[in-house]
């Protein structure tokens, strides 16, 4: 039971993220970085469509994203924050990702995961360890250098806030 709450909780912020990131993205025509994906999908798309990257993607093209958005457990559940391009906390925690470090460790089992929406759209989602400073995708797991958790913070205060954050 527990487990299909954390599903559809999944669901609904994954919707809220796609809603937001169309928002985001509608009306912006100049593309800093392109990626690729390939998708066994509908060949019927919308403007709206976001796709996940490739295990090719390159870690270095984070910085490019037009914004991020994190999915953490909080008391009162899974909760949403998002980040957009050109904040401190974006740049900080992209470029942390970017310079992780690969390590022979099993991905986290967590519903905590950090998703990326490149300018075309296409998403590259890693799942979360704050604690180990763990990030993980498509099989390849990276310890992150910098403090993880007080990246994940600074994102997290800001959005309480509203506004940007000091750090």
């Amino acid at each position: 039971m527990r487990k299909r709450t954390i599903l559809i909780g999944g669901a609904a912020v994954l919707a809220v993220v796609l809603a937001t990131g169309s928002l985001v993205l509608r009306g912006d025509g100049d593309r800093a970085a392109t990626t690729t994906a390939s998708s066994d999908g509908p060949e019927i798309t919308s403007p709206y469509d976001l796709s996940e990257a490739g295990a090719d993607f390159d870690r270095e093209d984070l910085g490019a994203a037009k914004f991020a958005s994190l999915l953490l457990k909080t008391p009162g559940g899974l909760t949403s924050y998002m980040i957009a391009a050109g904040q401190q906390p974006f740049s900080a925690l992209a470029d942390a990702v970017a310079d992780a470090v690969e390590v022979p460790l099993p991905a986290p089992e967590t519903a905590e995961s950090l998703t990326f929406v490149m300018p075309d759209r296409v998403t590259v989602t890693f799942s979360l360890d704050v604690k180990a400073a763990l990030v993980a995708r498509e099989g390849t797991v990276w310890q992150v250098k910098e403090d993880l958790g007080s990246l994940i913070r600074a994102v997290t205060e800001q959005a309480a806030t509203g506004g940007p954050s000091d750090g």
